[in-house]
């Protein structure tokens, strides 16, 4: 009996990341529909080359929106969507509002849902904030868990959470497409957004930056800026710094190639600074990627760029063996769904536990 499934994702971040799943959906006899609802629909374009055309979209986008907000309307517009559907399987990616809107959903309409990336942790509710509670409610009610990791799949564990799959992130599914050569120029990337980031963090972080570029002279300070209004009122502090428009997928991942190292505040970009061995200063106070710390990639900074800036500087060439993933994420995951699916003694839609 065919079972179908519905793929759902909001953000940049994880239309990059469902993408190899659902490239792998297609080659299998899976019937599947995909919801985009719109949380970053302003940069959707920068990566809808990867996944066919949504069949649904929920538009939720309006400009200020908490994540309070996202949630009230991802509830509201998906709810009607499935009803009529009525999907076997609901896939969630990562911890986003839009993902833990659309998990608990699924969860009040007895619809099973299937979370990729699950068991990332940093057991600190305001940071990063609100992913760290969306991660960990979604677990409660997510029916099989794919976790990127060993680590995730100890944090899982550790939560009795059954039906974990390790499968490596599926991020390095999508970057190994990317054949860039690499090598260590002069030019640094720079990103930050994080919300737990604005106001005084924020303003301090450009500050340091700024001086940076000013003391670096045969560096280039590169800086993709995020269109949030709580960065860009940051913005007139830079002026040795290049601030350019966020980058097309394709072309960010050329840039890392080509780039010294990394300074950011993002999740999924320390990932994909393994696959292209660049070393990471990550604007945290705290990463559930610890992975990358444990094999000298990244390190932990907080808001003191520039007492750490030399760690990557002086020696940026970084040739360990990447800590998330192999590229086979997605055909684990797909592969999961064919051999984990079975009927529960009531009927119920359920996942075999601890499916290979």
């Amino acid at each position: 009996m065919n079972r179908n499934v519905m793929v759902c994702f909001g953000t940049r971040p994880e239309v990059i990341k469902v993408a190899s799943f659902i490239e792998e959906l297609s080659k299998g006899d899976f019937p599947f529909k995909t919801v985009f609802a719109g949380q970053h629909d302003e940069l959707f374009a920068d990566v809808k080359q990867l996944i066919p055309p949504p069949d649904f979209r929920l538009d939720i986008m309006e400009p200020g929106q908490s994540p309070s907000d996202i949630l009230e309307r991802v509830t509201s517009k998906f709810v009607p969507v499935l009803r009529r559907e009525r999907p076997d399987l609901v896939v969630v990616q990562g911890d986003t509002s839009t993902a833990l809107a659309i998990a608990l959903v699924s969860f009040y309409e007895k619809v099973m849902v299937g979370h990729i990336e699950a068991g990332l942790r940093t057991w600190n509710l305001d940071s990063p904030f609100p992913e760290e509670l969306n991660r960990q409610v979604i677990s409660r009610v997510a029916s099989v868990h794919w976790a990127p990791t060993k680590k995730a799949v100890q944090n899982l564990e550790a939560e009795g959470v059954e039906n974990i799959v390790l499968t490596g992130n599926t991020v390095i599914d999508v970057c190994r497409k990317f054949k860039y050569p690499i090598h260590y120029g002069s030019k640094i990337l720079v990103t930050l957004h994080r919300r737990e980031n604005h106001g005084e963090k924020m303003a301090s972080m450009f500050a340091q930056i700024e001086r940076l570029a000013e003391r670096h002279n045969d560096l280039v300070f590169l800086f993709p800026m995020h269109p949030n209004p709580k960065v860009q009122e940051h913005r007139s502090v830079l002026k040795k710094v290049e601030v350019i428009h966020p980058l097309k997928y394709d072309d960010l991942l050329k840039l890392l190639s080509e780039v010294r190292f990394v300074i950011t505040d993002s999740g999924g970009l320390q990932e994909e600074c393994a696959v292209f061995k660049k070393k990471v200063l990550v604007c945290r106070d705290v990463s559930e990627r610890p992975e990358g710390v444990e094999v000298g990639l990244s390190k932990v900074v907080g808001t003191s760029i520039e007492e750490n800036f030399e760690w990557a500087n002086s020696n940026p060439v970084w040739n360990g063996r990447n800590p998330y993933g192999d590229g086979r994420a997605a055909e684990r995951i797909v592969s999961s769904i064919e051999s984990g699916w079975t009927e529960s003694r009531d009927s119920s839609r359920t996942f075999a536990g601890n499916v290979p």
